[in-house]
């Protein structure tokens, strides 16, 4: 009998979350509210999240974040798996704004909305795009960690950056809606 020499989940180093930095603020509205524990760490599994779901949307690897998604979100994107692809895009998130809307009484269930979220998007021809998103997720604990288990992306706006000479240093971006108001 052939031994199975790969080592448990807690054991193994996880490179992906390990190199990824971002910014995340968290803000309970919730009327169970998480203690400051758990909202550490919410803040840190809801990183890895990012980075796991930013190497997904790189390289179609459905496989490096599969600890970070519930059973039935693993299923969905693996219906959609067609292979590992070259990295053409790479998205880094840089910051979070994460809103505690509904936080179970026992701990186990949190949804959110992630508003003000500012993703950049490198090209392979070396070009880059900022947007600016606002996305619903579902998260659940289980094991030792936050898994996520739904995610909607309820707007997505093309975001420039303010040149250099603009007086008012404390404004970074402005915002370019890209939808079409109706007259």
């Amino acid at each position: 009998m052939q031994r199975n020499e790969e080592q448990p989940l807690f054991l193994r180093e996880d490179i992906i979350a390990d190199s990824h930095q971002t910014n995340i603020t968290v803000k309970a509205h919730s009327l169970y509210l998480p203690t400051d524990a758990q909202t550490n760490n919410l803040a840190i599994d809801y990183a890895n999240l990012w980075a796991h779901l930013n190497n997904l949307y790189a390289t179609n690897n459905v496989e490096a974040g599969k600890e970070y998604y519930t059973e039935d979100w693993f299923k969905q994107i693996c219906r959609h798996y067609n292979g590992i692809v070259k990295t053409s895009i790479k998205r880094t998130d840089l910051k979070h704004e994460l809103h505690i809307i509904n936080w179970s009484s026992d701990g186990l269930i949190c949804t959110a909305i992630d508003s003000n979220v500012v993703f950049n998007y490198q090209y392979f021809d070396g070009t880059e795009k900022n947007t600016k998103a606002d996305i619903a997720v579902v998260l659940l604990f289980q094991g030792d960690r936050w898994r996520l288990d739904g995610i909607r992306i309820i707007n997505e706006n093309k975001i420039i950056p303010i040149p250099k000479s603009y007086p008012y240093e404390d404004c970074l971006y402005f915002p370019i809606s890209t939808q079409q108001s109706n007259p």
